[in-house]
């Protein structure tokens, strides 16, 4: 398979997965992001089950031992992240939230460039500063910057995400992009069981196929962003994630019929010309 089409299909994947995730809280109000993520995270580790025998190869013990650290870290991250960001989807519009998704790629360089000096790019740092202008610009109202508690769950998400992107790219270098994502899964649903059980009695028989489909679409994303990792730098990789917000945007409009302000929609396509124009220039 060419390179460059992992990414791709990662966005169209994570797309896809969202605007579903969107669908879905609309339509089983009842369930909270408690039992969302919980039950994805059975649909996730059910389908990597089902396809690491085939393609996976484990690392020796004594480089898992390595490496066990930084994994633990990234275990915790991971929670965290999931914990924040589907907190917030359930409480915000794809329309306020999509400007921040689409500032994660600048975020998660600004990060990556901080543990490899490979990725340091000073034009990062330039388009950064602009985005965050544009950002502020967006949400300020009546002389004052306005930020609802879903909107800084969203950049607590993203500073995690940029910090777990870091530290998934040296555990690449001992684990294979499935093992890896199999044993992040697993360990971050026995987490989410211990801190954030889910309510049973609301959880229908339905609701488990819909979450086989939505595992499916999270593996193939994550997969082909790891693999993508290993095979390009992260900064080329999370680059491309820039289409992943545009996508769900046209699919939020196509299917959810959202309304968007044209704040968010300016402050989108600037954000989404910084991300594109740093791409090409390195």
């Amino acid at each position: 398979m060419p390179v460059i089409l992992l990414p791709i299909i990662a966005v169209l994947a994570d797309a896809s997965y969202m605007t579903i995730v969107k669908s879905f809280f609309r339509r089983y109000g009842r369930l909270t992001s408690r039992e969302f993520n919980w039950l994805q995270f059975v649909g996730i580790v059910f389908v990597l089950l089902m396809t690491a025998p085939f393609f996976v190869h484990w690392p020796t013990p004594a480089q898992m031992q390595s490496v066990w650290q930084l994994l633990v870290g990234v275990i915790l991250l991971a929670t965290a992240a999931n914990l924040l960001f589907y907190w917030a989807i359930e409480r915000e519009k794809i329309s306020e939230v999509e400007p921040f998704l689409l500032f994660n790629p600048l975020v998660a360089i600004l990060i990556a460039g901080l543990f490899y000096p490979s990725e340091r790019i000073w034009l990062v740092y330039v388009a950064a500063a602009i985005a965050s202008v544009i950002l502020v610009w967006s949400h300020w109202h009546k002389h004052k910057l306005t930020l609802t508690r879903g909107l800084m769950a969203i950049i607590g998400f993203s500073l995690i995400y940029g910090l777990e992107a870091s530290a998934v790219k040296t555990l690449l270098t001992v684990y294979e992009p499935i093992a890896l994502y199999l044993i992040r899964s697993s360990f971050v649903l026995i987490t989410l069981s211990l801190v954030a059980w889910p309510n049973f009695k609301i959880i229908k028989p339905h609701h488990w196929a819909i979450f086989g489909i939505l595992g499916a679409l999270a593996v193939a994303s994550m997969t082909a962003t790891y693999m993508a990792f290993v095979a390009r730098s992260v900064s080329e990789t999370i680059f491309i994630f820039t289409l992943s917000p545009i996508l769900v945007y046209v699919l939020s409009v196509l299917f959810l019929y959202e309304q968007w302000r044209m704040k968010n929609i300016i402050a989108s396509v600037v954000i989404a010309g910084l991300v594109v124009w740093v791409s090409l220039i390195k």
